[in-house]
């Protein structure tokens, strides 16, 4: 005979309860969903190649690059120049058969020459879905 005290009082306890905390969680929540879901499909993420073969001059860089990778180059890409632990933008000048020369856009230019130079070129600018898919392709494979 008591469990249907219990069951009554559960019942106007619940009709008593409005839920406010728990639909201003999920609001928020799906707006997270949501901002998140834009976010993959609408942001651009830059993809770079990268070499170790570059030969720096005054003022300008030549970065040696495989024929395959030299072909999704373009003129005025954005490049990095990593030399000695220490970074300078640059710009793609000119694309030729088997290198890529850069010319350095920061205000002071490396002076001297060094033989551990490594340089990254933007490629391209893809979405974090479309980064997603292709893992996944080769995932797959």
């Amino acid at each position: 005979m008591n469990q249907g005290i219990a069951f009554a009082r559960t019942l106007r306890a619940l009709d008593a309860d409005d839920f406010r905390a728990s639909k201003l969680g999920l609001l928020a929540a799906a707006m997270v969903l949501g901002a998140w879901t834009g976010w993959m499909f609408a942001a651009r993420v830059p993809q770079y190649e990268t070499t170790t073969n570059v030969r720096v001059e005054s003022g300008r860089a030549i970065a040696y690059f495989p024929a395959e990778v030299l072909s999704g180059m373009h003129s005025d890409a954005t490049a990095l120049i990593h030399i000695d632990g220490v970074t300078f933008s640059a710009r793609v000048q000119s694309i030729s058969a088997d290198h890529i020369d850069l010319a350095f856009t920061s205000h002071q230019p490396p002076a001297t020459t060094s033989s551990s130079a490594s340089a990254e070129v933007e490629v391209t600018r893809i979405s974090p879905a479309a980064i997603a898919l292709q893992t996944l392709g080769r995932a797959r494979r």
